[in-house]
Formats: structure tokens, C-alpha cells, sequence
């Protein structure tokens, strides 16, 4: 009697598992198509909660395509970043981060994926619809010239082009002269000598005061 119960208590446990994976939804896939001009490296970052790529990052060379593959077996919303990685060769680096979201819903039984993709350098937004009549990319540009800082503004007249300043050039001092010119240096001159005479009276002045001042201290 013992034995028959356990059996019938294994045999329904058995049969809720069978149950259980019957109804749940199959896995379904996405794959994230990537390419980088002139090659590179391609990282991608999961966000919280999101099942994980089968890697988190790949090396390609200049045309070649490989995609990150992900498996969704639950309803939700997933989270992704993708980015190039530089590397120690002399060029400019696609700086482009592309968010992907990836939203998952069930009906009767099937599972049914929507993507997103965010450029935040464009700010462009679109919805491809995974590997049906659209897949889901994205593509870096990386250059293989090195950066290089702009050229100064120029204003162009018919037949002439010239540089803008950026400042106004100094003004050149008169030749031979070591003072600035206002144009009358005779007032110069007097004031100078009427500043002379004024220094030689006050010494006078101070000279005979001090005569008539030891004068008195020898009457005294």
C-alpha cells in the first residue's frame, strides 16, 4: 500500500513537470547584425535582467558581418549596448553608442519579438523586425585617418581668399622713437622745464629757510 502511494505521489510530480514544459512558450532568437568599415572591435554591454549574447565581444575586419546572438524564453523587456572598443592602431575611432531594446510578448503559445535602436550620436530611432524581411544591425565607420583639428575660417572675395584673425594685430610702434606720440611733443618739453624750475625754487626756498632758522637759534 506504502509503495503504491509513493509511486502515485511520484508519478503526479512527474506529470506537472511534463505539464510545465508542454505549455511554456519555445526560446525564441535575435540576432544582432554588426559591421565595422576598416575593422574593429565591437563590444556589447547587458543590461540587468537580460539573458546574456553567446559573447560580449567580437574582431572583425573591414566587410566582414557576424551577429550577437541572444535567446528570449520569457515575456519582457530587454535592455542592450553596443560600442566600438578602440585598439592601439593610429586612427579615429567610431565613437557611435547604439541602445537596443528588445521586448518580448507571448501569444497562444509563441513568443514574438520587437526591437528598437537608438543612435545617440544621430538620435535616429528605428524598428527592424529581427530576422523576418528586416534584420536587426548596426554599423561603425572607423577611419583611417587620424584627427586632425580644422582650419581657421576664411572670407572670400571674387579672386582673393584670406585668413580671419582670430585678434587684432598689435600696433607698430613709429621708428626711432622709444615714447608714444601725441602729435605735440613742445608742450612736452615745457612742462618739463616748468617741472625743473619748480624743483630749483623749492630748494632755494628750502635753503633760505634754513639759514634764517639757524640765524634765530644763534641770537638766542
Amino acid at each position: 500500500m506504502k509503495k503504491v502511494f509513493a509511486f502515485s505521489i511520484i508519478w503526479m510530480l512527474f506529470t506537472a513537470v511534463l505539464c510545465t514544459h508542454a505549455g511554456a512558450a519555445p526560446a525564441v532568437p535575435v540576432d544582432i547584425w554588426v559591421t565595422i568599415q576598416n575593422g574593429g572591435t565591437a563590444v556589447i554591454i547587458t543590461e540587468v535582467n537580460s539573458p546574456l549574447p553567446d559573447r560580449s565581444k567580437m574582431t572583425l575586419d573591414d566587410g566582414q558581418s557576424e551577429a550577437f546572438h541572444i535567446m528570449f524564453s520569457e515575456e519582457g523587456s530587454y535592455s542592450y549596448t553596443i560600442r566600438t572598443e578602440p585598439d592601439d592602431r593610429d586612427i579615429r575611432f567610431d565613437d557611435t553608442v547604439y541602445r537596443v531594446s528588445v521586448y518580448v510578448r507571448e501569444e497562444n503559445g509563441t513568443l514574438y519579438t520587437n526591437l528598437i535602436i537608438y543612435n545617440e550620436k544621430t538620435g535616429k530611432k528605428y524598428s527592424p523586425q529581427g530576422g523576418q524581411s528586416e534584420p536587426c544591425a548596426v554599423s561603425f565607420v572607423n577611419s583611417p585617418e587620424p584627427y586632425e583639428p580644422s582650419e581657421p575660417e576664411t572670407t572670400t572675395e571674387p579672386g582673393e581668399t584670406k585668413a580671419v584673425p582670430d585678434t587684432p594685430p598689435a600696433p607698430t610702434p613709429a621708428p626711432g622713437t622709444s615714447r608714444p606720440q601725441t602729435g605735440d611733443d613742445s608742450l612736452l618739453d615745457l612742462y618739463l622745464l616748468l617741472a625743473i624750475f619748480a624743483s630749483a625754487g623749492l630748494f632755494l626756498l628750502s635753503v633760505c629757510y634754513y639759514r634764517s632758522v639757524v640765524k634765530e637759534i644763534q641770537k638766542r
